[in-house]
């Protein structure tokens, strides 16, 4: 449904350590806008109506009406280019405004480090 990347998944993991976070799971939500999606993330408690997954260690949550929206997507931890700072990227193939990363930019959903 949704793939995190190892990176991706190492950032979340560290942010579990916060004592504010225990015991709640990642969820995600984007906002439709005239502009394309607006992607959210946090940490909360999960809801009956929630689709409840995982991917690469991290269980994670979104409301069922977000499911055309969001599935296929990938969540990296990465830069944009090499003076940016690292962030959360969503790569979402729903998403009108949605490019592609050329094949050698594409991110290892499994391996990368």
């Amino acid at each position: 449904m949704i793939i995190i990347t190892k990176k991706a998944s190492d950032e979340i993991i560290l942010s579990t350590h916060n004592p504010e976070n225990k015991g709640l799971l990642i969820r995600f939500f984007v906002d439709k806008t005239d502009d394309g999606f607006q992607y959210f993330m946090g940490f909360d408690d999960r809801n009956d109506s929630d689709i409840h997954l995982k991917s690469n260690g991290i269980e994670y949550i979104f409301a069922y009406d977000q499911k055309v929206l969001l599935e296929g997507m990938v969540v990296d931890f990465d830069q944009i280019d090499k003076n940016s700072d690292y962030h959360f990227v969503f790569m979402n193939p729903n998403d009108p405004n949605y490019e592609p990363p050329e094949k050698e930019c594409a991110p290892d959903k499994l391996n990368n480090k």
